[in-house]
């Protein structure tokens, strides 16, 4: 695949889109959205007072006469916001590259977007921008000058991946992996490769599907109508990493035609992040030297997700953006492989969205836990309770519940010292980095 910067100035005829009336700049376009906590129609004149130049609601809003001609009235503004941005991606000729999995997406997409911007000028997703409203903010971003895109997919339904892939019209798409994340609307792991694989839908047979080949759903992915390139370790693959081990605090690993690379990266699964990343940038057209260069230079910066820091003289691994069963055995994996002098403990709140098998897999993860050498365990949430009882059963002598993050973090004071090391995780609903504020 070549890369070309877009020519021609039809982009700049393309407003500002804010969808927040505090920070919107003269000239943009207000969307309204009604969100969980407030309502956008009812920002609507403050956003013309602040110099919107027109606002689309989806009903009767409060407006001074003279803004009224400048508003536009749609059915769903969240529907618009989409269509608008399908309508301006269309607009280039620049590949776009879509990540999406139940693990390791944002991850995978920091890297691809740190090999690639070697030599192109890259637009990535924001954070973790990745919904119905994250991902046509993301391609409205879109300029003359990008030569490509890369985005983040998330769900938290069936038909979602499909609805912003659609949007996205991506060339290539990585599924890093399918693991028990949103269970709960989705009941099954089958049901969630069915969500999943609606991203390699929008590919057609023009564009490249890179896939996770240790993944059980995703080797044996038939009748895609696209072209398939996959990663892994364990199975034979077009990038595949040889002889990977421990090298200091990350890893070091071979690859087929690049030769070793060093990754500074901790935690094993970021192996699979990074060899996403480097099959998408070759099929972009970077370079193999390129590609090793910026690997290695790559530092995680993703606040909440495995960040390692002292805090109060412990070491803590702030891993609370979010939790599910499989990030979860990451962390789990990453605590273990980290040397410390000290204890080793771990702090953990529920992983919601799991549906009827919620107490099915805390209190595997418990079980995890007690098998492995870890001295304590203190839990925070209802669900997290079957972890520590679990974790109980298989041996692990100290285990406390919480009733409050304030709670969790005056045992953990209680237990911990200078030098120890300690794993919070916990779903983003848990809101587990108030126990590091406690410490």
């Amino acid at each position: 695949m070549t890369i070309k910067k877009s020519r021609g100035a039809y982009w700049k005829n393309t407003p500002d889109i804010s969808i927040d009336s505090r920070t919107i700049k003269k000239g943009q376009v207000f969307v309204a959205i009604k969100g969980p906590n407030f309502d956008g129609h009812n920002f609507v004149a403050r956003a013309f007072q602040k110099g919107a130049s027109a606002a689309i609601v989806s009903r009767g809003v409060k407006a001074p006469a003279r803004y009224r001609s400048r508003i536009v009235r749609v059915n769903d503004t969240v529907r618009a916001l989409g269509e608008l941005a399908r309508a301006h991606r269309m607009r280039f000729k620049i590949p776009v590259i879509a990540v999406t999995g139940s693990n390791g997406k944002t991850t995978t997409k920091d890297i691809l977007a740190h090999i690639l911007s070697a030599r192109y000028s890259v637009l990535k997703s924001e954070a973790s921008y990745n919904n119905r409203i994250g991902v046509p903010l993301t391609l409205l971003k879109m300029r003359g000058r990008h030569e490509a895109v890369v985005l983040e997919i998330g769900m938290n339904r069936k038909g979602e991946i499909g609805m912003l892939a659609r949007m996205a019209a991506p060339d290539i798409a990585i599924i890093t992996n399918i693991g028990p994340a949103h269970l709960g609307p989705l009941k099954t792991l089958g049901n969630i490769f069915r969500a999943k694989r609606e991203l390699l839908e929008a590919l057609g047979r023009r564009g490249t599907a890179v896939l996770n080949k240790d993944d059980r759903f995703l080797r044996g992915l038939k009748n895609a109508g696209c072209k398939k390139v996959y990663f892994g370790i364990r199975e034979k693959c077009a990038f595949r990493a040889v002889g990977a081990r421990k090298s200091g605090s990350g890893w070091s690993f071979g690859v087929k035609g690049i030769g070793k690379i060093r990754l500074s990266s901790p935690g094993r699964h970021n192996i699979y992040n990074t060899l996403a990343a480097i099959a998408a940038s070759s099929l972009a057209g970077v370079s193999r030297g390129d590609i090793k260069k910026r690997v290695e230079s790559f530092r995680m910066r993703s606040p909440k997700r495995l960040d390692l820091r002292v805090v109060a003289g412990r070491r803590v691994i702030d891993d609370t953006y979010n939790s599910n069963p499989a990030s979860f055995k990451c962390a789990l994996e990453l605590l273990e492989s980290l040397q410390s002098h000290g204890k080793k403990i771990v702090v953990s709140g529920d992983m919601l969205e799991l549906g009827a098998a919620s107490r099915r897999l805390h209190a595997a993860a418990g079980e995890e836990i007690a098998g492995k050498d870890f001295d304590a365990l203190i839990t925070l949430g209802p669900l997290s309770r079957f972890t520590a009882s679990a974790a109980r059963k298989k041996g692990l002598a100290f285990v406390r519940c919480a009733s409050s993050h304030r709670e969790a973090a005056k045992m953990l004071n209680s237990i911990s010292e200078r030098g120890d090391l300690v794993l919070i995780k916990g779903s983003r609903g848990m809101q587990m980095e108030r126990v590091i504020d406690n410490l």
